[in-house]
């Protein structure tokens, strides 16, 4: 049987598993083959790439160097506004899918440039989730989280929009 024909039911059963004995792999299907499978059924607002090259032009953008989750709602849905949590939900299942893209295409994870509004920085809950979801994904981290996604966001810097790979 292969992982597409598996239900959302048996996927989550699996990752649960791994998850309930810590582990990446042992099964048929690895963690990061069930973490990608999960997303791949996962409804898609925004393309991929195109979130991506958002990322890198709004954050370019800025004095500081990152962007917004309501900035790139914006840019998407300019006339439609911003709602909240549903709004942050949307915005956020798009960013899961672009840390899917950098991890296929060997690129930086270009969602380290995206932070709070009011901080304008990553809370310590977005970078142990950046940093357990590359983790999860067969992403070598190392053992600090704050390092890890400080270096992918400087690396996420240099990322030429025009390079970007198209989304499959």
């Amino acid at each position: 049987m292969e992982i597409q024909q598996l239900t959302d039911e048996q996927l989550e059963t699996i990752e649960q598993n791994y998850r309930r004995k810590n582990l990446a792999t042992g099964g048929k299907f690895s963690l990061r083959e069930v973490m990608l499978e999960k997303l791949r059924w996962k409804p898609n607002p925004f393309g991929t790439r195109e979130v991506a090259a958002k990322i890198i032009e709004l954050s370019r953008q800025s004095a500081d160097g990152h962007c917004t989750y309501r900035d790139i709602w914006s840019a998407f849905r300019p006339d439609t506004p911003w709602l909240g949590n549903n709004t942050q939900a949307i915005v956020a299942n798009s960013l899961g899918r672009v840390v899917q893209y950098c991890i296929i295409n060997r690129l930086p994870i270009l969602t380290t440039l995206v932070v709070q509004t009011g901080t304008r920085s990553l809370s310590e809950k977005a970078v142990l989730n950046i940093y357990n979801d590359c983790r999860e994904m067969g992403v070598e981290v190392g053992g600090n989280p704050q390092a890890f996604v400080s270096e992918q966001a400087m690396l996420s810097r240099q990322v030429v929009v025009t390079n970007l790979p198209p989304d499959h």
